[in-house]
């Protein structure tokens, strides 16, 4: 092998490795700005579901919630039913993402939904609205 062989196969590699470790931190970066974009989704989408507790008490009013079919009239009850749904679609996207990052600072907006919202959960006619893997991860880690 001469000097000149040499010194272009070291360059070679050494271009290469560089290129793998630009992939490489191109891929943390990304990882990273993805989680941070998906907190800033799921602030605004919570923001929203606070508002509407706001504008409507009756919704986030746990002794009403814990036995809605009672505690409610007939028009309230149906607004219920679609807030809890949605409220439970939030916490069943945070669960889809498979984030363990994102599930430690939810963890406990999870919890309060939780409890405001396990009646409507557990009810039989609203199992079908969800995944089996979703429904054991309730139990394990909410319920």
């Amino acid at each position: 092998m001469t000097q000149t062989e040499f010194w272009s196969l070291l360059v070679d590699s050494l271009s290469t490795i560089l290129a793998a470790c630009a992939i490489l931190l191109y891929i943390i970066i990304w990882k990273k700005d993805k989680s941070t974009s998906a907190y800033d989704v799921f602030d605004g989408l919570y923001l929203d579901i606070l508002k509407t507790g706001i504008e409507h008490p009756h919704l986030r009013d746990l002794q009403r919630t814990a036995d809605y079919k009672h505690a409610f009239n007939h028009q309230e009850r149906l607004q219920y039913e679609a807030y809890a749904f949605i409220c439970w679609n939030f916490i069943e996207t945070i669960y889809d993402r498979g984030d363990d990052e994102l599930y430690v600072t939810w963890v406990g907006v999870l919890e309060t939904e939780f409890k405001l919202h396990q009646a409507w959960f557990y009810m039989p006619e609203n199992q079908g609205k969800f995944k089996d893997a979703f429904k054991n991860f309730v139990k394990d880690k909410l319920g």
